[in-house]
């Protein structure tokens, strides 16, 4: 198998329920090396389960989950998550410390990595996000945006296989989304493997490789963005994305 075609995450039937509410229904889904994928859907669909199921942050009920061909459901959840990188909604950082700090801590807790080591490569993947100097800013010194960046670099650090983004601008106002956005498109160039939960339909038309359209716990259409804006299988699938199109825009090309 070529190194650009090698599959990185593979899901198998996934299916998860909280009490009598059936989440996810049967979700199977493949990324290979490289590829970006955007799911999209109406809320309580099942979007963040799937992706919370996939770092274990909540066990899936069925279902197999494989990371680069090795099977990481039963797997110890500490190791597999230095390999999965996980950009939260509401940022995730620890207040009390420094954009540095907070890129840093995985580095010298997780992989007892030196601590100049571990310095030397937070610096560096915060100028990858363009926040070498916020670096000493706690983060209520920082913009919603500058927060989601450090959450980015963060997640970079440890060097992962492939990063999961759980609707990385829903929090953020309207003015700072482009700067996160910007962010992902330059990770996508350099070949950052992604799955992303988002409504932003500049970046899902532009950016991914494929849309998954999400609703009531199922799968309901996927495909290249040009099938799916343009000549999509469903009704339901044109429909909805007319909805966001209208609601958010087509973005930026």
């Amino acid at each position: 198998m070529s190194e650009e075609k090698k599959t990185i995450l593979k899901i198998e039937d996934l299916h998860k329920s909280f009490g009598d509410n059936e989440v996810l229904k049967g979700v199977s889904l493949s990324l290979n090396k490289g590829e970006n994928k955007v799911i999209i859907g109406p809320s309580g669909t099942g979007k963040s389960t799937l992706l919370n199921n996939v770092n274990r942050l909540v066990p899936p009920d069925r279902g197999r989950i494989y990371l680069d061909g090795e099977e990481i459901t039963s797997q110890n959840i500490n190791k597999m998550r230095q390999e999965i990188g996980f950009v939260f909604q509401d940022f995730g950082l620890f207040n009390h410390l420094t954009a540095l700090g907070n890129v840093k801590v995985g580095l010298t807790k997780v992989k007892k990595m030196d601590k100049q080591d571990a310095q030397d490569l937070a610096m560096e993947e915060l100028r990858r996000v363009g926040l070498e100097e916020s670096a000493e800013q706690y983060p209520a010194e920082l913009s919603g945006g500058q927060k989601q960046r450090v959450g980015i670099a963060r997640a970079l650090a440890m060097q992962p296989k492939l990063i999961l983004f759980d609707e990385p601008t829903s929090a953020l106002d309207p003015e700072l989304i482009g700067e996160v956005l910007n962010v992902m498109k330059n990770l996508a160039k350099e070949g950052m493997t992604m799955l992303v939960v988002t409504h932003e339909m500049g970046f899902a038309r532009t950016v991914s490789d494929e849309i998954i359209f999400m609703e009531n716990g199922y799968i309901v259409e996927q495909g290249p963005p040009k099938q799916l804006f343009n000549n999509p299988d469903t009704e339901r699938t044109r429909e909805f994305l007319f909805k966001l199109t209208e609601l958010y825009g087509e973005g930026d090309e």
